[in-house]
């Protein structure tokens, strides 16, 4: 892996440098031989300009890339490349096998847009279930929980989402999991509803999941026209983007989002989501308006290192990833736009923290291009790009210290 970051593109934007590891102007998989991938080919089965990659999440010498049914012809949902791999542009293998990706086999995966690993070596998805999402949009599948043993490759449980969990408008796209090694049955994962502007939260030891509703899960209509790539477009997207900090002072976690539609970070106590009562959802004050990250910061994806409290985000108007310190205020000021690159992360779509190498991970795709276009083939179109943490923490924390402060709702 660490190899082929020698010989990757540099580019220095901010004072912090990227390395592009990956880049592909389509997505090839690794079929089981040419006459298969051929006769996909010809059925339909795969038609490689209606695959592009969404989804990044990464485990040890695993990187996982989810590749979501937008369209007619994807041959695998779930894969995975191989860190060591050392191809500029390496082939995806399916995870954890093409029998499980095979959208016509009983309990099969159709589609996952993002994928998350916990502490306990399982990597937690939610399968919308839908076919050719821009096309016919069949619902092959309920929507369903796929948890899945990364030691063994095994799924430990499939849970289908309850009627109340659900609205007629409900998507389900990005989610995080609370899970902690020492403790690992008492799991939860969080699934935000874009679409249906909703929290669902599934508890791994009562094998249970409920809804929570609250006004700060909607979108911002201030802040749902984008212009991207010369496509002008309105989304109405509402709760999109999770983060989840350290356990804190009472051992609940704080989990911060935002809306895809929207410029403004909320937050809520873990103890909240997780009381299947809904007593204390149902109070409005335990939901915290954090601030507000200024002129087009929108974005879909979050993720905080927890070693530094720093919130990193994704920003599909400036071509870059932002980040805030969560132990300040956050405003304009102290949301930074930490690094941009105007090639390589053309509407970055999700984020990862490699601890072990200390990087963090980008995976940009052009979706506008691909949802209200095509992509030129003869081109590169998909990134995966490495920051250094240390770098990032650096451009991070440089506030002015009379800034700092501790807000009371997280103490």
């Amino acid at each position: 892996m660490w190899g082929v970051l020698l010989f990757a593109s540099l580019a220095l934007t901010n004072g912090v440098e990227h390395k592009t590891i990956y880049s592909w102007s389509n997505v090839e998989y690794n079929f089981p031989n040419d006459a298969i991938r051929d006769s996909l080919i010809y059925s339909g089965g795969y038609v490689p300009e209606n695959n592009m990659p969404l989804g990044l999440e990464n485990w040890k010498d695993k990187i996982f890339v989810t590749v979501p049914r937008w369209k007619n012809g994807v041959a695998s949902n779930l894969n995975y490349i191989s860190k060591n791999d050392p191809s500029e542009s390496p082939k995806l293998t399916p995870y954890p096998n093409w029998e499980t990706n095979c959208i016509n086999t009983p309990d099969g995966i159709v589609s996952i847009f993002r994928v998350k690993v916990d502490a306990c070596d399982r990597l937690w998805g939610v399968d919308t279930g839908t076919d050719d999402i821009l096309g016919n949009s069949t619902q092959v599948r309920p929507v369903r929980i796929f948890v899945i043993d990364l030691i063994t490759d095994k799924i430990l449980r499939i849970y289908p989402l309850k009627s109340t969990d659900q609205t007629s408008n409900s998507f389900f796209a990005d989610s995080v999991v609370d899970a902690d090694p020492d403790n690992c049955d008492n799991a939860h994962f969080y699934i935000s509803d874009l679409s249906g502007y909703g929290l669902v939260v599934y508890s791994w030891a009562k094998n249970d999941s409920w809804r929570i509703s609250h006004n700060f899960f909607h979108f911002d209509p201030l802040h749902g026209n984008f212009n991207i790539s010369g496509f002008n477009f309105q989304w109405q997207d509402g709760i999109f983007g999770m983060s989840l900090s350290a356990p804190q002072s009472d051992n609940y976690k704080t989990l911060y989002f935002h809306a895809m539609a929207g410029i403004t970070e909320f937050s809520v106590s873990t103890e909240t989501l997780q009381d299947s009562t809904l007593k204390k959802a149902s109070n409005y004050d335990d939901f915290h308006v954090e601030g507000a990250k200024g002129p087009l910061t929108q974005g879909p994806t979050s993720v905080i290192d927890t070693n530094t409290g720093i919130d990193y985000f994704t920003q599909v108007s400036k071509n870059g990833i932002a980040c805030w310190d969560t132990s300040v205020e956050l405003n304009p000021n102290t949301f930074i736009l930490a690094v941009q690159d105007n090639t390589t992360m053309i509407f970055p779509n999700d984020l990862s923290i490699d601890r072990p190498n200390n990087m963090l991970y980008v995976l940009s795709d052009n979706l506008p291009q691909f949802m209200f276009s095509t992509f030129d083939m003869k081109k590169r179109n998909f990134f995966i790009t490495a920051v250094n943490l240390d770098s990032l923490t650096q451009m991070c924390k440089k506030q002015d210290l009379k800034l700092k402060r501790r807000l009371p709702h997280i103490l």
